[in-house]
């Protein structure tokens, strides 16, 4: 495939950053990314036309190191606003979310992003929703935040805010094994009202690309199912990496995939994936995986496995 349409596919890729900033996800082993390998990780994904990066104001130091690097300029970014269920009364809870903005606009080194996700849904859900749902469309008329919108967990989180809120933007959790937004409605709702759907949790923070045999205990049950994926992929003549990406990459109504990585080679390996099978000979639709309990498939219920 020529360079011109290598980045057409990696332009629907965004580059994740929690692993600049926390020793984050469950088969990670290597920890934080040294702050060079960051700038490397930076510039390959600005070379091969990833134009997004996601982050967050909790992201430890992930916004600070990305605001170091001096390759912000490079990309679209999207950032996240602080926690504030805690807060004492509904004014308390708008000016946290702008202050925490105005640290992340600081930390990054920038006037202004192309998005600002609520990071935890119940703001949006709880007594302080409609203050910081319209603290969020100041900032966005302001021109700081171009774009205003939430990062979910689940559908039924979606069908209660969707009818409420007019959102630009969703982060929403999809793979290969979880497609429940996709055949519960919520996606073909998203896109049907304008909204843009960035997709993470593609790799299930690494546990999707691990044998079977290596999957943390807590998550054995998980083991038949992903030996059945891996089958199906090897079916299809596709690495798992391949599978896992594919499986995102063809629902249509998907308009942004964000991948973390801990190191370039990492990176290099996604991006050799996509542009393989975002070729129009390569149609992978992927089998349906039941999995029994829905605990096993979201990050923020594995402590309570």
């Amino acid at each position: 495939m020529d360079d011109s349409g290598k980045t057409s596919v990696s332009s629907r890729l965004g580059l994740g950053t929690v692993q600049f900033g926390l020793d984050y996800g469950v088969t990670n082993a290597a920890g934080r990314v040294a702050p060079e390998d960051v700038n490397s990780i930076l510039d390959r994904a600005a070379s091969d036309g990833i134009g997004t990066l996601d982050t967050a104001f909790l992201y430890g130091e992930s916004e600070a190191v990305v605001g170091r690097s001096g390759r912000q300029a490079a990309f679209e970014i999207i950032t996240k606003t602080d926690k504030v269920s805690g807060a004492r009364n509904a004014g308390e809870a708008a000016d946290r979310i702008e202050r925490a903005f105005e640290i992340s606009l600081s930390r990054l080194g920038v006037a202004g992003v192309d998005g600002l996700l609520v990071h935890d849904v119940n703001d949006l859900l709880g007594i302080h929703a409609d203050a910081v749902w319209r603290r969020l469309t100041e900032l966005r008329a302001t021109g700081r935040a171009r774009r205003i919108g939430v990062s979910v967990y689940e559908g039924r989180e979606i069908d209660r805010l969707i009818g409420r809120f007019d959102f630009d933007l969703v982060q929403l959790p999809f793979n290969a094994l979880d497609r429940r937004l996709a055949e519960n409605g919520q996606l073909s709702a998203l896109a049907a009202r304008g909204v843009e759907i960035h997709a993470r949790s593609i790799f299930l923070q690494g546990v999707l690309l691990q044998p079977p045999e290596r999957l943390p205990a807590k998550l054995a049950p998980l083991r038949p199912v992903v030996t059945a994926m891996r089958e199906s992929f090897t079916r299809a003549g596709l690495t798992v990496m391949e599978g896992l990406i594919a499986s995102v990459l063809h629902q249509s109504e998907i308009d942004r995939i964000i991948v973390g990585t801990t190191s370039l080679r990492d990176l290099e390996e996604i991006v050799s994936a996509a542009t393989r099978v975002g070729r129009p000979e390569v149609a992978y639709l992927p089998d349906r995986w039941d999995v029994s309990d829905v605990r096993l498939l979201n990050p923020a219920m594995w402590n309570a496995l």
